[in-house]
């Protein structure tokens, strides 16, 4: 179980996350939903240990808020699929698969083919050659290649065509089948509903609503709020600190002492 509490964090001096908490149930799936700047990726982050925070973050009941990144990612078994896919577009796909995975690259990509077949024949492409909807299947397959108990997702619909975010849903949903935990970032609420059993509302740095995503009339609510006005949310601000942190390039979490 991954539970936060009372969540809030700062880019420098500047506050982006002022009240935000969910719980996260072994082999289950919350959507973190909202309008851009809303606070999404910057929780991420933040459960990450990536930005400067205070408030609670246990994870199987273990306090992890003190912990660098990479303890939380090596002990906990956590992987991340970044949005805008965090791939290095320069080597082969099977090198993205495996990097920075001994253990992958000993037992090779099977389980990642498994779930993408339609990698199987592009192995030795550079990654910069596929399409996005190939590129978004490399970075799951890299995640799935981890074993996770936690699969952290930013976004995995952005930019890809309608027909192309089906299929990857499709994906998900078949990772979820394998009783896998993830923690969805996701603007579009149909989509999160799709795969979601919790649906978490956040707007401007807090979270707001939290409801069944199997809830017709909730979701149906949580959208009119998604959507209202914002002005009574939080302390007004000239600009979101949360959108402009966003362009924070991450290149690995598991970098840190053994």
């Amino acid at each position: 179980m991954l539970e936060v509490e009372g969540l809030q964090g700062w880019y420098g001096h500047t506050q982006a996350l002022f009240d935000v908490s969910f719980r996260l149930p072994a082999a289950g799936c919350v959507a973190l939903v909202g309008t851009n700047g809303a606070g999404k990726t910057t929780t991420l982050r933040a459960v990450l240990g990536l930005i400067r925070c205070q408030g609670a973050v246990h994870i199987e009941g273990e306090d992890v808020s003190q912990q660098p990144t990479h303890r939380r990612v090596r002990d906990h078994s956590i992987a991340v699929v970044h949005e805008g896919r965090g791939l290095l577009k320069d080597l082969t796909v099977r090198e993205n698969l495996v990097v920075g995975n001994k253990e992958a690259a000993k037992r090779g990509v099977g389980d990642a083919i498994d779930l993408f077949p339609a990698l199987k024949d592009r192995l030795s492409e550079r990654v910069s050659n596929l399409s996005g909807g190939q590129q978004q299947m490399v970075a799951l397959g890299r995640a799935v290649l981890r074993k996770p108990r936690y699969v952290l997702l930013d976004e995995p619909s952005l930019g890809l065509a309608p027909t192309v975010i089906d299929e990857i849903y499709s994906y998900l949903a078949a990772l979820r089948e394998t009783g896998m935990t993830m923690l969805l970032v996701e603007q579009s609420v149909p989509r999160a509903t799709s795969i979601a059993d919790r649906l978490c509302l956040l707007r401007i740095g807090r979270s707001v609503m939290n409801v069944d995503a199997r809830d017709p009339a909730a979701v149906e609510t949580l959208m009119g709020t998604a959507f209202g006005g914002e002005e009574d949310a939080a302390p007004s601000r000239t600009s979101s600190p949360t959108a402009a942190g966003r362009h924070t390039t991450i290149t690995s979490l598991t970098d840190g002492p053994p």
